[in-house]
């Protein structure tokens, strides 16, 4: 490319790897940056979001964090982070204390729009595009153009990045084949006062999951005085027709699901006269996120985790750094844009092959317990299930620093330039890199 022609470069959705997308590429240099959201308005629907420690150092990176008033807090040992406990007698299974760590910042649990305020302040006013919901993509030799429900294009750009999200026009594009389905699962949540709730007794202080054999409840207090509760029932879909999020549904549809809980959820779940719904869905690992060397996929767009995890927000954060590095170096290089997504593809690829097995393991375990502790009664069942879940070792998944493994992947380049490869490991997930 040309040193006075300017990387043309659209991104498609504007949700936290989106914006953290735009943040990223606005830092490279030579770059013309497009942004494209379908909504009318931005805002975030559904309840609260994880803020682990992994996803504060991105959003440091960012220059943000300190715009989330949860960043200079810090534990003294005594406050509870999170509690696991049976939620058929509500009898406690496991608790963990926040971080007395000084330097990083207690796990957090925030409203969803603070993070995305705490991104959009560092976005320029004007430069995302709202309303265009993408249609269809068409390449052409000059470039990659988008065609908007509406019957606009835009384009042609040399690079397309799809961050929209779990149904992605721009990942049923590029991977006609690749079909999510519905996981059998809805999730209903809601933000409420948390005085409505203040009566009940025997409410943990923290941050609660309460478990069953089959579904789990998630109760936690959240700051200004609100109080979050997040729940998973086992819905079958015979129709096929399951496609809900974030539609309002009334109570009555909700508690019928968790009858078989102890007294203090029941009372909980009786308080919400209204419930936003949401149909879980998934799809297998796509082998690669890239295609024809001009649209790249981050975030929930190229690896459907269908919330697994609680780190979402944090994968696509890790996506955007990376992509927008690949980028900076090809153009200053003096390489291919395809080169770069190839090198974003290698990269990126064997981490989330290590998160895709952590699942197939839950699976297993589950299955495992099923089969060899078949006179188990429910609540051992779900302490069994609840401990090994507990022993299994993911917190690499919250420590992995992908600026540090990036930033070794650098060096070893330089160190080995006759075209070996070097593998780097770090916790379970062995990165990949081509030097």
């Amino acid at each position: 490319m040309s040193i006075d022609k300017k990387l043309k470069v659209a991104i498609v959705g504007a949700g936290p790897g989106g914006l953290a997308a735009i943040i990223h590429f606005l830092r490279v240099q030579n770059v013309d940056l497009s942004v494209f959201e379908a909504a009318r308005e931005l805002r975030e629907i559904g309840a609260g979001i994880g803020i682990n420690q992994n996803t504060w150092r991105h959003l440091q990176l960012m220059g943000v964090a300190e715009k989330i008033e949860q960043f200079t807090n810090r534990g003294d040992g005594t406050k509870i982070d999170v509690e696991n406990r049976n939620g058929t007698n509500g009898k406690l299974i496991s608790r963990k204390y926040q971080s007395t760590d000084p330097d990083t910042p207690a796990r957090s649990r925030i409203e969803r729009y603070k993070l995305q305020n705490a991104l959009l302040s560092a976005v320029p006013k004007g430069l995302i595009q709202l309303n265009r919901r993408l249609a269809d993509i068409e390449e052409r030799e000059e470039g990659v153009v988008l065609i908007f429900k509406d019957g606009t294009s835009e384009g042609p750009f040399d690079l397309v990045i799809g961050a929209d999200g779990i149904r992605s026009v721009t990942r049923s594009y590029a991977f006609p084949d690749h079909k999510l389905s519905y996981t059998g699962k809805t999730a209903y949540r809601i933000i409420i006062p948390g005085e409505e709730v203040a009566h009940i007794p025997d409410i943990p202080q923290g941050s609660c999951f309460w478990h069953t054999k089959e579904t789990h409840i998630y109760t936690n207090p959240l700051d200004n005085g609100l109080f979050e509760i997040a729940t998973r029932a086992v819905i079958p879909d015979e129709n096929g027709t399951k496609v809900s999020w974030g539609t309002e549904v009334p109570r009555e549809e909700v508690i019928g699901h968790y009858t078989g809980y102890c007294e203090t959820i029941r009372k909980i779940l009786d308080v919400p006269k209204k419930w936003l719904e949401f149909a879980i869905f998934g799809g297998p690992r796509l082998e690669s996120v890239i295609h024809g060397g001009r649209i790249a996929l981050l975030g929930d767009a190229s690896h459907p985790l269908s919330g697994a995890f609680g780190a979402g927000a944090c994968f696509a954060f890790e996506d955007a750094y990376v992509l927008s590095k690949a980028v900076d170096q090809a153009l200053k290089n003096g390489t291919t844009i395809p080169n770069a997504l190839k090198e974003y593809d290698e990269f990126r690829a064997p981490h989330y092959k290590a998160l895709y097995q952590v699942l197939d393991g839950y699976a297993r375990t589950a299955e495992e317990v099923k089969s060899l502790n078949a006179e188990l009664s429910d609540d051992e069942f779900v302490e069994e299930i609840v401990q090994k879940g507990l022993a299994g070792n993911t917190q690499w998944i919250y420590e992995y620093d992908v600026t540090k493994v990036w930033q070794e992947k650098l060096d070893s380049a330089l160190k080995g330039k006759d075209g070996s490869d070097t593998s780097l490991a770090l916790g379970v997930a062995a990165i990949a890199i081509t030097a």
